[in-house]
């Protein structure tokens, strides 16, 4: 099996000394804040609440139209039947994060990587436990750099700021001042520390589809540029997929634990996905922790939305959760025909 030689966080919340003052470690018990911050976020804001618990209700016709095509599409699902495509522009602050330099090449290599991995087109798509061969899925989407501009002006998708931090959290002044409109492009911010606490070993965060956050440009993926394509190994660069899966609507494959009661509710309970088994927790992969949950089933601890040493796939109730993700009202914009016309990603 080919082992991707580490194990991938989505933030990893470690302490709050700085880089400079010694080399911050690269695991602890609690990584990533994206459920903490998406569940705050329901509790801070009732309507985002009901948004989501709206969305959830299409999800029964996007796997109708997965039964519908199952006669056509074999192991590639209803994502074959569709490609989407989603205009991207990077905030970049500071182009050196603890040591590695940001530029043109590694992130578009970066944004490269991640559409196989969301595509099926890596190696290790077809190098997961037998267990998932038959639910393993990919969505075809492809994250294109914004060529044209808010103004209609020729871009690169890639703008360039003086170092900053904090874009990690909810209000940052960055993301009010500089992002552009959240219905026509997928912002993308590149900061070395995402919280402005002193630490720079974070990798990611990102919230869910929310109408109010996009209508107030708060919308976004946020990335610790150390993490970024060619400035890590090729396991941890996986992490931006991981992000961009909450982007799309994606819960941790881990999400509150593994209980035996659950099992009958998995449409509603942990991930909301019934075909990636409940995880006893964060912690678990061939060599550490195991991989059989609380019930003795085999999890599917390759899956993108987990903490993975061999990120690998996606399966079909993920991509159904994503399809429905990116017809609800604060992503639907973004892959219509005449936004892809306007952002020049229409080729």
């Amino acid at each position: 099996m080919i082992n991707k030689l580490t194990l991938s966080v989505c933030a990893l919340v470690i302490g709050t000394s700085s880089y400079a003052q010694a080399k911050q470690p690269e695991f602890a018990a609690h990584h990533c804040k994206a459920g903490e911050i998406n569940a705050q976020h329901y509790r801070n804001f009732p309507a985002a609440l009901e948004e989501a618990q709206n969305r959830l209700q299409g999800l029964a016709a996007v796997k109708q139209a997965r039964e519908n095509k199952a006669a056509d599409i074999s192991v590639m699902g209803i994502s074959a039947s569709h490609k989407y495509i989603i205009p991207v522009v990077f905030h970049v602050y500071g182009t050196v994060h603890n040591g590695d330099t940001v530029n043109d090449a590694v992130i578009i290599d970066a944004l490269y990587k991640t559409n196989e991995d969301f595509q099926g087109q890596t190696a290790d798509f077809a190098d997961i436990d037998p267990e998932f061969t038959g639910v393993k899925d990919s969505l075809n989407v492809e994250f294109r750099l914004a060529e044209l501009d808010p103004e209609g002006n020729p871009t690169s998708g890639i703008i360039y700021h003086p170092q900053s931090s904090g874009a990690g959290n909810y209000s940052s002044s960055d993301v009010k001042n500089d992002h552009w409109d959240n219905y026509k492009y997928m912002n993308v911010y590149i900061q070395n520390d995402l919280y402005a606490d002193g630490v720079t070993n974070n990798s990611g965060v990102a919230w869910y589809p929310d109408s109010g956050m996009s209508d107030d440009g708060l919308a976004r993926v946020t990335y610790n540029g150390a993490y970024l394509g060619t400035n890590t190994d090729e396991n941890f660069r996986s992490v931006l997929t991981h992000e961009f899966g909450h982007f799309l609507d994606l819960i941790h494959t881990f999400e509150g634990g593994c209980k035996r009661g659950a099992a009958k509710r998995c449409g509603k309970t942990g991930d909301k996905n019934c075909d990636t088994p409940q995880q006893n927790s964060w912690q678990m992969n061939p060599g550490d922790g195991g991989i059989l949950n609380c019930l003795g089933e085999t999890i599917n601890w390759q899956n993108f939305m987990a903490y993975s040493d061999q990120y690998a796939n996606y399966t079909q109730d993920q991509v159904d959760r994503m399809v429905n993700g990116l017809a609800s009202p604060a992503r639907q914009s973004l892959w219509s025909a005449s936004n892809l016309v306007a952002t020049g990603t229409n080729y």
